[in-house]
């Protein structure tokens, strides 16, 4: 499942819950980041420490092993995702 790391605990915390949508094309999974108020049906909820982030069943199945990484740069952000570590 998912993970959430502490740097995406804290921008989660400013920005609000998102959801992602993993988007099949030409045998690729392309990632869509969205801010999100309820999960839509199907959806997996990752939770920690009180934020949440709802992933859609390819955007699940597509982070399975991962750690969501955000971090803030001026009045923005950027989404990293890496392997989990044992």
């Amino acid at each position: 499942m998912l993970q959430i790391n502490d740097e995406a605990v804290d921008a989660l915390r400013q920005i609000g819950t998102l959801r992602i949508r993993g988007v099949e094309s030409e045998g690729e999974i392309e990632l869509e980041i969205e801010e999100a108020t309820e999960p839509v049906a199907d959806d997996m909820v990752v939770e920690r420490d009180g934020v949440e982030v709802y992933l859609d069943p390819v955007a699940a199945s597509a982070l399975d092993d991962q750690v969501l990484g955000i971090h803030a740069h001026d009045d923005h952000f950027h989404f990293s995702f890496d392997e989990q570590s044992d």
